[in-house]
């Protein structure tokens, strides 16, 4: 589990991108409590999906094109797909 700052840097969004990204609903959070503040942690499979997200926008997509994108592109089999 990733906090939004390690995101971020992983996949080269700003916080702020993560957490517009959070609110329109593209990810989700698992909010816990840290003393008196509230964390937020991202799952691991985050990191592609989020990743996609900015190369499109970085390429003028907006975003829900750019989300709409990422889910085809991570959907898509590969060559390496066994089924």
């Amino acid at each position: 589990m990733l906090r939004i700052t390690e995101l971020a840097r992983k996949t080269g969004a700003s916080v702020d991108e993560v957490h517009y990204l959070e609110k329109k609903g593209f990810i989700q959070s698992i909010k816990t409590r840290l003393k008196a503040r509230e964390v937020r942690h991202f799952q691991d499979t985050d990191v592609r999906k989020v990743e996609l997200i900015i190369k499109y926008r970085r390429q003028g997509f907006t975003w829900d094109v750019a989300f709409e994108k990422s889910e085809q592109e991570m959907n898509k089999p590969t060559l390496f797909d066994q089924r």
